[in-house]
């Protein structure tokens, strides 16, 4: 799939004829396909062409060319990858994951460390675009939406490099979106997102987004969508004034255990159980919006509480700093841990984004049975891309730059101590990960980069790497008790080292389209 928008100026009129071409190399020397598509007012003067007959794990050039003669205008050149053919055994398999971009405060340099990356492909988990007023409601609005972050030249640059997978978040709806989000406002951000993102629109089912990508024998990525099925989330009952969270010994608390509480809906659900089953892939991937981890901030099912229930003791009971994510659905995410324990589904990982968070944790059925819940996989989250406010600023606006990290260490600390599953937490930077998945093992790397300085570089902040059969692991797994894996192997946070932004990411001038 390649993707362009021409700027719909008075040359361009309501329908303008583009063409497009893909080649072996960068001069357009070898063009293996072209064709004439019209991009028009109906979409926005955006276009779509989905390709085939193209070899099988190879990097190809495409660009797209409107008018004549002296009047012709060029798009840049992108770059797009297929994808190794069913069956066949690729070496890795590697790409970029990441969420969240705001247009200000900061700078878009973690776009442009990724362009320098060397990637398959880029995953982005949504909150491509914020709408969080009133104001955004027809299909018109929505689109100015996209048009105006659309015009960053580091996200251009980035389309441009490297193919993206993409998912929506809520910030592409509105805030805390779900099913029962009026039909016709759901309906116009849908349809503006299909128009502005480089996605087929599945023949049988035209809104669907979960999906399927493999790459050949060695991975089998699943994307789910965690928005458009689900229930609605439980607000937060209970202001501690820094942070809003839920207590669960309340009975509106307690709902989100509710036995018929659902984020995927039924028929995603199936989907997914089918195709982790069925799969034959060394590796097998979840990539989803939001978090399986644990979002607590006090845990009331200690081993002593468990041992001994207080009054109004519920199990994984405490206070949860967002119910928005997999804590406001507790029996569905128990569920399917259960399940990938009880069917020995092997070498599983999983990648998220939307917290703004790094988190590194091991997913077990339950999160407070350390020891006899099964670790089913390894999840991974990323950060956001952009800094939307500065943290330090958000969580503690009156302190200084310094006291105010500490203060954010500190917070880190305890939120450890709430959630013993996870591993690894940063409140306070930015970025990316990177997953590099091998025959041996999944190697995965923590990008973080100053936001709010255009020549910032990124490093790499923690590294984890995951050995091919150690999942899933702990009593019972499989019919054997397997050692429990509470941490894979931590390498040192040094390398590869630090990554410069691309030297392309810049403004093109007089260039009306955006390829990705």
């Amino acid at each position: 799939m390649i993707w362009t928008r021409v700027d719909p100026a008075a040359d361009a009129g309501p329908g303008v004829e583009v063409t497009w071409e893909v080649a072996a190399d960068d001069a357009f020397a070898t063009v293996l396909q072209a064709g004439t598509v019209t991009a028009g007012a109906a979409t926005d003067h955006t276009l779509h062409v989905t390709l085939t007959g193209l070899a099988p794990d190879s990097w190809f050039r495409y660009r797209f060319t409107y008018g004549t003669g002296a009047a012709a205008r060029t798009s840049r050149t992108g770059r797009l990858r297929t994808a190794p053919a069913p069956g066949s055994s690729p070496d890795q398999l590697r790409f970029a994951f990441c969420s969240c971009q705001q247009i200000n405060p900061s700078f878009y340099v973690a776009h442009a460390a990724m362009a320098a990356e060397d990637l398959d492909y880029v995953v982005h988990y949504g909150d491509y675009v914020y709408v969080s007023d009133g104001g955004t409601l027809t299909l018109d609005d929505y689109r100015a939406v996209y048009r105006r972050f659309k015009e960053n030249p580091y996200l251009q640059e980035l389309h441009a490099t490297y193919p993206m997978v993409v998912m929506w978040d809520d910030g592409e709806f509105v805030n805390n979106i779900d099913r029962h989000l009026d039909p016709a406002r759901f309906a116009a951000a849908k349809q503006a997102w299909f128009e502005f993102q480089p996605v087929d629109r599945n023949p049988d089912e035209a809104d669907r987004t979960y999906r399927e990508l493999e790459w050949g024998t060695l991975v089998d990525f699943l994307l789910l969508d965690v928005r458009q099925y689900r229930d609605t989330y439980v607000p937060p009952n209970d202001d501690s004034g820094l942070l809003s969270v839920t207590d669960t010994a309340l009975p509106s608390g307690a709902v989100i255990f509710d036995e018929d509480r659902t984020c995927l809906g039924l028929d995603q659900k199936a989907w997914l159980k089918e195709r982790l089953l069925a799969s034959g892939h060394t590796w097998r991937h979840i990539g989803h919006g939001y978090p399986f981890v644990t979002l607590r901030l006090g845990d009331y099912d200690t081993p002593a509480a468990r041992a001994d229930p207080p009054a109004g003791f519920h199990v994984n009971g405490g206070k949860y700093l967002s119910t928005e994510q997999w804590d406001g659905y507790w029996a569905e995410r128990k569920e399917l841990m259960a399940f990938l324990a009880d069917e020995c589904v092997e070498n599983v990982v999983a990648s998220s984004g939307q917290t703004h968070i790094y988190f590194g944790a091991g997913i077990q059925p339950d999160y407070d049975d350390l020891e006899g819940s099964p670790t089913v996989m390894w999840e991974f989250t990323c950060g956001s891309l952009t800094a939307d406010p500065d943290p330090r600023s958000s969580y503690f606006p009156d302190l200084p730059r310094d006291e105010a990290e500490a203060s954010i260490h500190s917070l880190e600390k305890a939120f450890l101590g709430a959630n013993p599953q996870v591993d690894f937490i940063d409140l306070l930077n930015q970025g990316y990960g990177i997953i590099t998945f091998t025959a041996g093992e999944a190697r995965v790397d923590f990008r973080v980069i100053d936001t709010f300085d255009e020549d910032a570089v990124a490093t790499t902040s923690k590294t984890y790497r995951i050995p091919v059969g150690s999942l899933p692991s702990g009593a019972g797994v499989c019919g054997a008790d397997v050692p429990p894996t509470t941490t894979p192997t931590t390498a040192p946070p040094t390398e590869p080292g630090a990554v410069a932004p691309a030297s392309g990411a810049r403004p093109v001038a007089g260039d009306p389209s955006y390829t990705g």
